[in-house]
């Protein structure tokens, strides 16, 4: 009698085991493998600030107080999720730089991304901050591949390739490594563009000369040209930067990073903007604390894809499947005759 109750009863349970592991394989696990909906991280970077042209100096011509030269900086980014709608979310990337003296620039950039591609998509809400973007935005999808990805670049309006360049290990994970370079290229931003003037007098960029850091052959070029121009002088802006990324690919975690960036002033001659001098070029690399921070959140997520996404549904389903087996040969063995009783 027992053999035949265990049967229906491991059959039941196996059944229900499976079931457990499969739901969990197909919807539970897809739901975690993607940009979750609680980020609210900052990542630290430091750096050196070589040139930076000072607005407020500018505005007042005070020439000896044009540009901000060769001071450390940091970089405080903090990303952050705003709102989530299925597998869209609304992101918050806010990096403010600062140098001995306080905060130099802030950057706020609000973006609607796909969850599980992390690429820029359509905005789903009514935030009207949100603009038309393509391709990554804010980082690297879970399961990243040894792979070109096409990247955001927030200064021309335009995508950049993330090129793949190899895998490595790096502060004791693996890694994947990408680059990118651009530029220059004109800057379209109509934010940044409004940190700057469309265009100078003549007698003011004349002024500002000595203030450039120059070799005497441009000077001397750019004095024949001034003439011809008219007044005021229209301005242009462009910018090139290059990019090093260390990606842990099955979370798509940032370990680590190493960037360049250059702004310059350019004279508009036509459709052909000609660079006068840098307004701005800064070097930063991720803080060893960030680093650490990065590869103690990657081995977290590793530990959970792990377990969540591997060796509980599995189990489940295999623990699953060999206990209904053995209900179902329970179940339908025949039970064993019972001897006639002794007379």
């Amino acid at each position: 009698m027992r053999s035949r109750a265990f049967g229906p009863t491991a059959l039941t349970l196996g059944i229900l085991l499976l079931a457990a592991g499969l739901v969990m394989l197909f919807l539970i696990i897809p739901g975690i493998a993607q940009f979750p909906d609680d980020v609210d991280s900052t990542r630290a970077y430091e750096g050196e600030l070589s040139v930076m042209l000072n607005a407020d100096a500018l505005a007042t011509m005070e020439l000896a107080n044009i540009f901000i030269r060769d001071v450390p900086v940091t970089i405080d980014r903090h990303v952050q999720t705003l709102e989530v709608d299925g597998e869209k979310a609304l992101v918050s990337d806010v990096a403010v730089m600062s140098g001995p003296a306080g905060p130099l620039q802030q950057a706020e950039d609000i973006y609607s991304i796909d969850r599980k591609t992390m690429e820029s998509i359509t905005n789903f809400t009514d935030d009207a901050r949100v603009t038309d973007r393509q391709g990554l935005v804010v980082g690297f999808p879970i399961g990243t591949e040894k792979a070109d990805y096409t990247g955001w670049n927030g200064d021309t309006l335009e995508t950049n390739t993330l090129t793949f360049v190899r895998e490595e290990e790096h502060e004791g994970l693996n890694t994947y490594v990408f680059t990118a370079a651009s530029g220059p290229d004109l800057i379209k931003d109509p934010i940044l563009l409004s940190a700057f003037p469309a265009g100078l007098p003549k007698a003011a960029i004349e002024g500002l000369i000595p203030a450039l850091g120059l070799p005497a052959e441009a000077i001397a070029q750019l004095g024949q040209v001034l003439p011809l121009l008219p007044d005021p002088i229209p301005l242009a802006y462009t910018y090139r930067y290059e990019t090093m990324y260390w990606v842990e690919p099955d979370t798509g975690v940032l370990i680590d990073y190493d960037k360049l960036e250059s702004r310059s002033v350019a004279i508009s001659l036509g459709d052909q903007p000609v660079p006068i001098a840098e307004v701005m070029h800064v070097e930063y690399v991720q803080s060893p604390s960030s680093v650490a921070e990065a590869v103690a959140d990657a081995e977290d997520a590793q530990g959970q894809l792990f377990w969540l996404g591997m060796v509980l549904p599995y189990g489940l389903i295999a623990v699953g499947a060999v206990i209904g087996l053995l209900g179902v040969v329970a179940f339908t063995r025949k039970p064993a005759e019972e001897s006639p009783p002794r007379t």
